[in-house]
């Protein structure tokens, strides 16, 4: 047993520890759920010496820099950077990789890229994190999905706010139809589809299992190896202690899968940190529009707010989600060897992305 998981088990705190490796294998970390006065917080902690190979190592359980997910990887892929520019972000991804990001424990997150919270839940981190960080100054920590306003008064001097990726934002509170022309014209699509809509009760193991298909090969083959390796054991998990639900699209005629996400929900707000769809039909088939336009009219019939991720984005402008600058929130260690060049690493990144806007990070790809 670690010295972490040895002094959190015996903090007096009611803790569930859960080992993520088994649910997600390119993810050695340790999800610890804590319950506090007002709500459970959970903790994710990476562990220090990972086996897995750094350029698949799961990024929601183990940072790999101060911009979450595979916007490298996007970049390269979509702005076509010239030789000299490979170069120059090669480096500063070389500089910044040599941060707290990998040592760092997550405090709040779920093991999704994005996690959701109520205003209890906020109270409760807060309050824990400097508890956390007198119990282990040689780690550095992360708050993950945070924006500026969520930040409490009292914030440590030697926090670090960094812009990490632009989300979108969708209110569909209001029960009315969104009023851009493509958001209207794709539930009528949808509504005309014929697709059969699954909900969480009707997704047995091999349902689940046609799921994390569908999931690898666009997450994990398409974009980036550092997407979670989520397996059907991740899900059981999940939905046991009721951090996601599942919802899919069949079609009718074959019986198969060719949709699905997962949703986690929390008072009134819904993401999505997993989905597919089937590759391998034609685009004309437009599966991925009509599975964006079934989340959204299941959002509109819940009356709920949707915190959409970064993916797909001039798709979600153009239907009416407003981009924000999500941050990530670092702290560096306390003590130890690598205290301070920690703390020059992130100097150097505050100085270095003070400038960035919504827009320069739509523009830059992020």
């Amino acid at each position: 047993m670690s010295s972490v998981s040895a002094t959190i088990s015996d903090w007096g705190r009611p803790t569930v520890a859960i080992p993520l490796n088994p649910l997600i294998p390119n993810a050695e970390a340790t999800l610890y759920e804590i319950q506090c006065e007002t709500a459970m917080v959970p903790v994710i902690v990476p562990d220090l010496h990972p086996k897995v190979d750094p350029k698949e190592r799961s990024w929601v359980t183990c940072l790999e820099s101060a911009v979450v997910g595979y916007v490298m990887d996007e970049w390269q892929r979509h702005a076509h950077p010239s030789p000299g520019q490979l170069r120059v972000a090669k480096v500063a991804q070389a500089i910044s990789s040599l941060g707290p990001w990998r040592r760092a424990i997550q405090v709040g997150s779920l093991p999704f890229s994005t996690t959701l919270r109520t205003p209890e839940q906020w109270q409760a981190l807060w309050a824990l994190l400097p508890e956390l960080r007198e119990r282990f100054p040689d780690r550095p920590f992360a708050v993950r999905n945070v924006f500026p306003g969520q930040l409490p008064d009292n914030l440590p001097t030697d926090a670090v706010l960094l812009p990490a990726r632009v989300t979108y934002h969708g209110d569909f509170r209001r029960r009315t139809d969104p009023r851009t022309a493509n958001f209207r014209r794709d539930l009528n699509l949808f509504r005309k589809s014929g697709l059969k809509v699954l909900c969480d009760e009707d997704f047995d193991a091999d349902r689940i299992t046609e799921a994390m298909k569908l999931y690898a090969v666009l997450y994990r083959e398409k974009y980036s190896l550092r997407g979670p390796d989520y397996r059907l054991e991740l899900i059981e998990v999940g939905r046991a202690r009721g951090w996601m639900t599942l919802f899919g699209l069949v079609d009718p005629d074959s019986g198969r899968l060719v949709a699905f996400a997962g949703i986690h929900e929390i008072e009134g707000l819904t993401s999505v940190p997993m989905l597919g769809h089937d590759m391998s039909q034609d685009k004309k088939v437009m599966l991925y529009r009509h599975l964006s336009a079934s989340l959204a009219e299941r959002s509109l019939a819940l009356a709920l707010e949707e915190e959409a991720s970064s993916g797909a984005g001039e798709f979600k402008r153009i239907r009416g989600y407003v981009p924000q600058l999500e941050h990530l929130l670092i702290f560096p260690a306390l003590c130890g060897l690598r205290r301070w060049s920690d703390r020059a690493i992130l100097a150097l990144m505050k100085k270095s992305t003070r400038q960035f806007t919504v827009d320069s990070m739509i523009a830059s790809g992020g």
